[in-house]
């Protein structure tokens, strides 16, 4: 009877807190959003060659005719399975802690001024530890643009065309912060395999 009292003596604290965590706004907040989109190919480059196209080795006369019907057949079959090129999107955001526990883990999401009904941000799961008072700065590449229409190539301040919405924090004293509307429900261990610096989307 005594072990279960203290258990629930040492326990409250740190239920109390988190549940006035939960009701806080997030000490940890985007100070700077930049965006740079950038075409990918899907031709794979020669390595003495970076710049140019990709030549078969040389053969002699009587083989050259049936390599170069090798050669197109190959390059014809790569063509055929590569994946289309796209772009990617180079995102690049300045973190800042404002309360007093370390930050372990972030997962946020930016929501576009302009966007469709059923338009749903992804959400960037992000290993990034931050001291008190501190700041950091993000640097991720994706597929996903984070705006729904994209007229320009580069966005000196992304923060024109939407904002960035903090939904979960998580601290390296196990307290957790999490936006009370926000539908999701992550495991504490979801970042672990996550080294500083590194994302994941759902």
């Amino acid at each position: 009877m005594k072990l279960i009292l203290l258990l629930v003596l040492f326990g409250l604290p740190l239920l109390l807190q988190q549940q006035n965590e939960q009701n806080k706004d997030p000490n940890v907040s985007v100070l700077r959003f930049t965006w740079t989109k950038e075409s990918q190919s899907s031709m794979i480059k020669g390595a003495q060659r970076p710049g140019g196209n990709i030549t078969p080795p040389l053969a002699d006369d009587r083989e050259f005719g049936q390599r170069r019907v090798d050669m197109r057949a190959t390059e014809n079959k790569a063509r055929s399975s590569a994946p289309p090129p796209g772009d990617i999107y180079h995102l690049r955001l300045e973190f800042k802690n404002s309360g007093p526990n370390i930050v372990r883990s972030v997962i946020w999401e930016f929501k576009p001024t302009i966007a469709p009904e059923d338009y749903e941000p992804k959400q960037y799961l992000c290993a990034l530890k931050v001291k008190p008072k501190d700041k950091k700065i993000l640097d991720l590449w994706t597929p996903f643009s984070p705006v729904k229409v994209v007229n320009v190539k580069a966005r000196a301040d992304g923060l024109k065309d939407g904002e960035v919405v903090v939904n979960r924090i998580e601290y390296e004293n196990g307290i957790v912060w999490k936006r009370t509307d926000w539908p999701y429900s992550v495991p504490s261990s979801s970042a672990q395999k996550l080294a500083d610096g590194e994302c994941s989307v759902f």
